[in-house]
């Protein structure tokens, strides 16, 4: 049995819960069809399903992965240690960030920092811009601020969700060197705005938001779909509500052979725990998420990587993430 603590009782995920949310995890838009035949249910038992466990904050929100690069953006990570702040001020810091219009990430923390965010900017002069708003209105309460650029991020399934202990492989990423650059119009933005709230958002939604008809919504998404707009979907699950620690980890590289990084990256894919990593430049090269349940199980995961990386891994910290309060990479429309 599957558990999963909620804030009175530990709630009981049967094999059936577990399937769903790793073919959700594969595929956050797969129709109630596919997900109940999938996992062998009708389809009113999958949509109550769906609906009881958002309901239980198992499911937190779900995101289309826009490729922000091609999008025009480029996406840097505040990693924030803050000091004497009281939970009314650290509250004001996180509601100021979640109503910023280009805020893309923002989650609570434990251990090395407190809170981390994600702003997209455009170049590294208006991200300067961003970050001095922040310190004249927050910057009496940063003991430390770490800066991460995402040259890559990938995402991984969850395969630990139904055992398994081999990876599936998955390249759902996105970068900061685009290939080429995309021009959308308003009607794009206003439904990449609406899938980056909800993954899940039907036709009509979508027809709505853009003020078309649900045929000419569809073939939109698809077009965002198919010139690389949109990569794919992931979901959120809610931590701490979900039985599983989720850990972040710093890893600082001394060697950049690219033979042992592609090995990384693979190991990294092949793990049923981790679903998420950064290439990134500065303080580390390297971040790991992982969801394990313990910390027993953290130190195995980097007691494997120790062992078969220590040529290129020079060190690693980690933080534990209990709350992501947002993950939205199109908040708005760009100015």
């Amino acid at each position: 049995m599957f558990y999963v603590k909620s804030k009175n009782m530990a709630l009981k995920l049967d094999l059936k819960d577990r399937k769903l949310l790793y073919e959700l995890d594969r595929n956050p838009r797969a129709t109630i069809s596919t997900l109940a035949r999938r996992v062998g249910v009708s389809k009113q038992v999958a949509l109550y399903r769906i609906n009881s466990l958002c309901r239980q904050g198992v499911i937190s929100t779900s995101f289309a992965i826009t490729d922000a690069a091609k999008l025009g953006f480029t996406l840097r990570k505040a990693f924030v240690k803050l000091q004497n702040a009281s939970e009314e001020e650290e509250r004001a810091l996180i509601s100021w960030l979640l109503e910023n219009k280009e805020t893309v990430w923002v989650a609570s923390c434990e251990g090395q920092y407190d809170l981390a965010f994600s702003l997209r900017a455009k170049n590294i002069e208006e991200y300067t811009g961003k970050l001095w708003e922040i310190d004249n209105r927050f910057g009496h309460l940063f003991l430390q601020r770490d800066i991460a650029p995402i040259v890559r991020g990938q995402y991984f399934y969850r395969d630990y969700l139904v055992g398994n202990q081999a990876g599936t492989d998955r390249e759902l990423s996105f970068g900061s060197d685009p290939k080429q650059s995309l021009e959308l119009d308003l009607q794009d933005w206003k439904m990449l705005i609406e899938l980056g709230k909800n993954a899940r958002a039907p036709i009509t939604a979508l027809a709505k938001a853009t003020g078309t008809s649900p045929d000419a919504a569809r073939k939109r998404l698809k077009r965002l779909e198919s010139n690389g707009a949109i990569n794919g979907y992931a979901l959120v699950l809610g931590n701490p509500s979900i039985g599983q620690l989720h850990y972040k980890v710093f890893v600082r590289l001394k060697s950049t052979k690219l033979r042992r990084y592609k090995q990384l990256v693979g190991f990294c894919r092949e793990h049923p725990n981790i679903f998420y990593i950064v290439k990134t430049f500065g303080v580390w090269e390297f971040e790991i998420d992982m969801e394990v349940p313990d910390s027993q199980a953290f130190r195995s995961v980097m007691r494997q990587l120790k062992s078969r990386f220590s040529d290129i891994m020079r060190d690693y910290s980690h933080i534990s993430i209990y709350k992501i309060h947002k993950y939205n990479f199109t908040p708005s429309v760009p100015d």
